[in-house]
């Protein structure tokens, strides 16, 4: 049992101790070397005192007492049989044997708390070898996935490569095609107009053939300028000299000049022209359908209607008179005269 006195002790008291019983108070026992001496001095004085002889009645003791002195205000007071002498060597090894005790319960606590961080740390470790081993089997498992993908990504680098190469030489094709698509249009085109331009000539060149074939058997007819004319040799009415004419591939005459109205006069006979109003009264048209406007050629006081049945519906070039460009006259159309055809070439 141990416990701190912090109040000086009383040296006159007299104190009573069983022999058979030996109690030990002890206070901080890491006492300093220096503290165990001023006891084993104190201890001594007390012996020596005991011995000598007692000159008051307070000096007389039924048994031994001694005090350590306090030393920084913390006592140690031990109790023994006076007989003893070895008194510090017991405090020292009391103080040792508690220290042993001591010591023997912190290696028992370090034992007991090493074992269990032991068990823990393995616990710990097969744990950790355990997930370790996860670790390294998912490591691996990524490591191979990583080397698929990579070789996936290399195969479709390459693959994207060679379809980038095969896109460009399609592109260049492509371009060639078109070069030549638009060469082959061009030559097209030029053959195009060369065709349209040799069927132009053919055409005309087979017009000319008809028209020589139609000239050679038809040696009555004459040309001038760009027409081709036929005087008849007979006579016949208006509307059987334009029958007449078509069936030869041309019309009745149809005047658009002064100098072609003098050609015609020179002729030398009265002659049927393409001109009437036999549609509408008054309204004189070519037989092409156009209405007759500049130039005109009609005698003096014509068109008349001079027949006694008011009827000249049809016109004439009239031979007797003195001026070609007033050669124009109204003749009813059932009168028979010779008549000129025309056709253009």
């Amino acid at each position: 049992m141990s416990k701190v006195i912090y109040t000086e002790p009383d040296m006159n008291k007299k104190v009573k101790f069983d022999r058979g019983e030996m109690e030990e108070r002890i206070v901080d026992i890491y006492v300093s070397a220096d503290t165990l001496r001023d006891g084993e001095t104190s201890t001594k004085r007390e012996e020596t005192a005991d011995t000598a002889p007692n000159d008051g009645p307070g000096d007389q003791h039924s048994g031994k007492t001694h005090t350590h002195t306090k030393h920084n205000s913390i006592l140690c007071v031990s109790t023994e049989p006076d007989s003893s002498g070895k008194r510090p060597f017991l405090v020292a090894a009391v103080c040792l044997g508690l220290l042993c005790v001591l010591l023997l319960a912190g290696i028992i606590g370090l034992s007991v708390y090493y074992y269990g961080v032991s068990k823990s740390f393995l616990a710990y470790k097969t744990n950790s070898s355990a997930v370790i081993e996860q670790l390294q089997t998912s490591y691996n498992n990524l490591t191979k996935e990583r080397d698929q993908i990579q070789t996936s990504y290399n195969t479709m680098t390459k693959e994207r490569e060679n379809l980038q190469t095969s896109n460009n030489n399609l592109t260049k094709e492509r371009d060639q095609l078109q070069t030549s698509y638009n060469i082959m249009t061009k030559e097209r085109d030029r053959l195009q107009t060369s065709y349209n331009t040799m069927t132009k000539e053919r055409d005309q060149l087979q017009t000319e053939r008809d028209f020589l074939n139609w000239r050679l058997t038809n040696l009555s007819w004459q040309k001038f300028e760009s027409s081709w004319y036929f005087l008849s040799t007979e006579t016949k009415t208006w509307k059987e000299s334009r029958q007449d004419c078509l069936k030869r591939g041309a019309d009745l005459v149809i005047i658009n000049s002064d100098m072609e109205q003098e050609f015609l006069f020179k002729l030398k006979k009265r002659v049927w022209i393409g001109l009437t109003d036999s549609v509408s009264e008054g309204t004189w048209k070519w037989v092409d359908g156009t209405p007759l406007t500049n130039p005109r050629y009609w005698n003096d006081h014509q068109p008349d209607s001079g027949d006694p049945s008011g009827e000249e519906d049809c016109v004439e070039i009239h031979k007797d008179w003195i001026f070609p460009l007033k050669a124009w006259n109204d003749m009813p159309c059932d009168w028979k005269l010779n008549w000129i055809c025309e056709k253009v070439v």
